[in-house]
């Protein structure tokens, strides 16, 4: 979804009224008016945030969660959907509007609006030092984000770093490798740039540690061992984070193990995965329960079966739902989104420490995750142990067990079952028949 626009962001700073209004000087530009002071320049990266947390079921606001929890063996659909039904049942096809509008279109579209900013900031003389490589950073982040889950949902995807609109409509798909080289570039810039205080009060814009977090997962996906533990050993020897006691802290706004959160901008609400997962009422079922296969493999005792997954009778039938946020609508504001947290980067380490045969770290690290959970110590960090782990630890989050399922090509013989139209080929996303046609340097993924 490419717009031909002279700066989305200049929209952004219009219509929310947290941003900075700032007037177009005569005779000037878009461009000039967004980065001719440090506020200005702060404001349109605001307003990139907004625009990520601005409407229900965005890329960035539960879509990949619950797409990538229906195609994994997380969640279903308790009412019959013909667009949801193709995820859950793995028979994805490629004019499916959801995979435009709310994976490929809200991605590209933050990642024009990044790119403008990584192109005006160096160019406007107006700005300080240190909120130009502040915001560098914070671009430079979100950029990474997306090209990651760009990457891994479609494979190839086209590596649109600038703005110019007839070069990116035309643009052929880039080889994985080289959108993860960008990812890792764009990340370790970011390190450099960033610092390890917030520049806000609390994890709602990305600091030198959120950059080590995501570098730390690309690294793991790509099974550079080593420097997936020097980076994920960053951020938890960095003092600033903690697990929360109780894992019903885990996900509240401003949570000691939130390393980037964002907040909510839409009145009444706190995150779109409290709306879309938490019934309305008693009577409701919920929209998107927990498969069976994932609550059996909570240990007995387990306090995360109790605390992120809800339970609901109706109609005589019992579903379960996520829960791992608690509001579903209101104007209490208690909840942030999390977009990264401390336990990932305890179970990276240990898939890293564990394949380069540091098998009592990998042991550490998994129990340090499984004591806040109530649980006692395992005995191996063997892989089948720490896919276990990371499969209640992050559940119907983020879509971890989709990635993990299709990085380790873990598919078992009870997944088949569950999903008799799986093929390996579902593995990636088909790109958007409405991308193929507006732009014929694309090609289709394979079985699609």
């Amino acid at each position: 979804m490419r717009r031909c626009i002279t700066y989305l962001i200049l929209a952004a700073l219009v219509s929310c009224k947290k941003f900075v209004q700032v007037d177009a000087p005569a005779g000037g530009t878009a461009n000039a008016q967004v980065f001719s002071s440090d506020a200005s320049a702060t404001a349109a990266m605001n307003g990139v945030y907004s625009l990520m947390m601005g409407s229900n079921n965005a890329f960035t606001a539960g879509a990949v969660t619950i797409y990538g929890g229906l195609s994994a063996d997380e969640l279903f659909n308790t009412t019959p959907s013909p667009l949801l039904d193709q995820f859950h049942q793995n028979t994805l096809i490629s004019s499916n509007s959801l995979l435009v509008t709310n994976c490929w279109g809200d991605a590209y579209s933050y990642i024009y609006q990044v790119n403008a900013i990584l192109d005006g900031l160096p160019k406007s003389a107006a700005l300080s030092a240190e909120v130009r490589e502040q915001l560098t950073g914070e671009a430079e982040c979100v950029r990474a984000f997306c090209y990651l889950y760009l990457a891994d949902l479609f494979g190839r995807v086209p590596l649109e770093t600038g703005t110019d609109y007839t070069i990116n409509a035309t643009m052929p798909q880039t080889p994985r490798a080289q959108v993860y080289a960008q990812i890792v570039t764009d990340l370790l810039n970011a390190q450099n740039l960033l610092t390890p205080a917030y520049p806000t009060a609390g994890p709602l814009k990305p600091n030198r540690w959120t950059a080590a977090a995501l570098l730390a997962r690309v690294y793991c996906y790509e099974r550079d061992w080593a420097d997936a533990v020097t980076e994920s050993s960053k951020v938890i020897d960095s003092g600033g984070y903690h697990l929360a006691p109780n894992p019903n802290d885990a996900f509240l706004a401003y949570s000691p193990e939130a390393i980037w959160q964002l907040a909510p901008v839409v009145p009444g609400f706190n995150t779109f995965e409290g709306y879309d997962f938490i019934p309305a009422d008693a009577g409701t079922a919920p929209a998107f329960a927990v498969d069976t296969t994932l609550v059996d493999a909570f240990e007995p005792g387990d306090l995360r079966l109790g605390a992120w997954l809800g339970k609901r009778t109706v109609g005589g039938q019992t579903y379960y739902y996520p829960y791992k946020y608690k509001i579903q609508s209101g104007s209490a504001h208690t909840e942030n989104y999390t977009m990264l947290r401390l336990s990932e980067q305890y179970l990276i380490r240990a898939e890293a420490r564990a394949a380069l045969g540091d098998a009592m770290g990998a042991v550490a690290d998994l129990d340090t995750v499984r004591v806040r959970a109530g649980l006692g110590p395992v005995a191996t960090a063997s892989p089948a142990a720490i896919l276990q782990e990371r499969r209640v630890e992050l559940c119907f989050e983020w879509g971890h067990r989709w990635f993990d399922l299709t990085r380790n090509q873990a598919f078992s013989m009870g997944f088949f079952q569950l999903k008799p139209a799986f093929t390996l080929n579902d593995t990636l996303y088909p790109i958007p028949l409405s991308q193929l046609q507006a732009n014929p340097s694309l090609t289709q993924n394979q079985g699609y």
